[in-house]
């Protein structure tokens, strides 16, 4: 059996390394839907609680007096809708950042830019002091 025919230690590493880098991509995406998932549902809650407050139309509570506590209890009813749209935020964030993190550890780059690239402007940084006025003397 001919070299070439076995695998290297540097082949097992470069395939690895890119099946992280795959499931990283998959958990980004993920993590970004449920962000847009949270989204959806932060409008869900805030739609539920404009109408049942009467502020977008009819609302729920039979008679025109309305007191503070019903108020209250309205919104409270709703406030499921929020925490769960809260958790998804946060689960969402998180994916996001184990991707990242994960990307980064594995020698990837977050932003596209690749080491050995050239840079397509070069600039100074922090950018210079735009003179557009005389400064007065003192």
């Amino acid at each position: 059996m001919s070299e070439a025919d076995t695998v290297s230690s540097a082949d097992v590493a470069g395939l690895n390394q890119a099946v992280v880098a795959r499931g990283a991509n998959l958990a980004r995406k993920a993590g970004t839907g449920l962000l847009v998932v949270a989204g959806i549902g932060v409008l869900a809650w805030a739609w539920l609680v404009l109408r049942s407050l009467d502020v977008l139309g009819d609302s729920y509570i039979e008679g025109d007096d309305v007191g503070v506590a019903d108020r209250v209890d309205l919104v409270a009813t709703y406030s499921l809708y929020l925490v769960l749209a809260s958790l998804a935020a946060g689960l969402g964030f998180a994916l996001r950042l184990v991707a990242n993190y994960t990307v980064a550890r594995t020698g990837g780059s977050l932003t596209g830019v690749r080491a050995g690239e050239p840079l397509p402007s070069v600039r100074r940084w922090p950018p210079a002091k735009a003179v557009t006025e005389t400064e007065p003397e003192a």
